[in-house]
């Protein structure tokens, strides 16, 4: 079995999931509002799977979905990681924050550590995110972290936009800025 890494940024430790995240990710899948951009409602049982399936990733690709843990409450903040399921155009920068821990900039913070790893540990030399192009939220985070529109595309089973994130040099420039 693959190690999953423990990573940290300032607010957030970005770790594997646990059974302790399980109940606050469906919560967030069960609510129409919180599930709407990334993938829909799920059901319970939905959930669990989608939960081995973050786990599974990282033994097939070496990569994957890190749980993001409030540093300051210790509590299961959200999702975030490089990822890329067999039906995907290329690998990406996914994520999903839980309510309670939004417009709080986590995100932009889970996201930039997320890419700096796929970047100086996986060796990528691109990444991309794909998001449904009514999520204002979502293109706001990768515009900050500097990605730009690069086409509509068919991923998986609906349509996004495709945001091409800064290369690894001119990423490494905003790091130090």
């Amino acid at each position: 079995m693959t190690t999953i890494p423990t990573l940290e940024t300032q607010r957030l430790i970005l770790r594997g999931f646990t059974q302790a995240d399980f109940e606050p990710l469906a919560a967030f899948f069960a609510d129409e509002a919180s599930a709407r951009f990334v993938g829909g409602v799920e059901t319970y049982a939905g959930v669990w799977r989608r939960m081995a399936f973050y786990i599974g990733h990282w033994d097939l690709r070496g990569y994957g979905m890190f749980a993001l843990e409030d540093k300051s409450s210790g509590q299961f903040a959200g999702y975030c990681g490089p990822y890329n399921p067999i039906d995907w155009p290329e690998p990406e920068i996914g994520y999903g924050l839980l309510p309670a821990f939004q417009g709080k900039g986590l995100m932009t913070e889970a996201a930039r550590r997320c890419i700096s790893f796929a970047y100086d540990e996986l060796g990528w030399t691109t990444a991309m995110s794909s998001i449904d192009p009514n999520n204002a939220p979502s293109r706001a985070v990768v515009e900050r972290l500097g990605a730009r529109f690069e086409k509509h595309a068919q991923v998986s089973d609906f349509t996004a936009d495709i945001y091409r994130h800064l290369d690894p040099t001119e990423f490494r420039k905003t790091l130090n800025s």
